[in-house]
């Protein structure tokens, strides 16, 4: 008995990664901050560079990060926190997030543009894009990454659009 099934394709290696100097449009557009409903439980996963020399993680909402252009970003972080010092003193920063079937990473490097922003009492960051470097499989895409599932949407959501408008004002 003969059996016609295709042989087994082998799994091919990652693709060596291309970086490029810029975002995508399609991310441009999708930080543009217009349409924050759509990006409820969407995460960026933010990496510094700690005063021993480790990574330190934390995580960005479509809130907090507004594109101003395909190289320059402004974050919004908590004033106390463990990033904001990071940045302060080094200000390299790796985002990872998820686009279009792979994983890109962007490196850049921030400064600070105000510090304990009165109204939300938030600290901005103008972040100068460095590299962006798409991890694409041959034999397979990235689906998801980290994700939100946020207790009181409506409050967020009204939080978020205050952000945006605050970062707007740093444009």
């Amino acid at each position: 008995m003969q059996h016609n099934e295709p042989a087994p394709r082998p799994i091919q290696p990652a693709t060596q990664p291309q970086p490029a100097t810029q975002l995508p449009a399609a991310l441009v557009r999708e930080f543009d901050g217009d349409h924050l409903e759509a990006h409820l439980s969407d995460a960026i996963r933010l990496s510094t560079v700690s005063k021993d020399g480790w990574p330190h993680g934390a995580q960005l909402s479509a809130g907090e990060i507004l594109a101003v252009n395909a190289n320059t970003l402004l974050i919004a972080v908590w004033p106390q926190s463990s990033t904001t010092a990071n940045l302060v003193r080094d200000g390299r920063l790796t985002l990872s997030l998820v686009h279009d079937g792979a994983l890109l990473e962007i490196r850049a490097r921030a400064h600070a543009v105000a510090q304990r922003q009165m109204a939300l009492e938030l600290s901005v960051f103008r972040v100068e894009i460095e590299s962006v470097t798409e991890h694409r499989a041959k034999y397979a895409e990235v689906r998801s990454g980290v994700t939100f599932r946020l207790y009181e949407p409506d409050r967020v959501l009204t939080r978020w659009r205050e952000q945006i408008a605050m970062l707007r004002a740093f444009a």
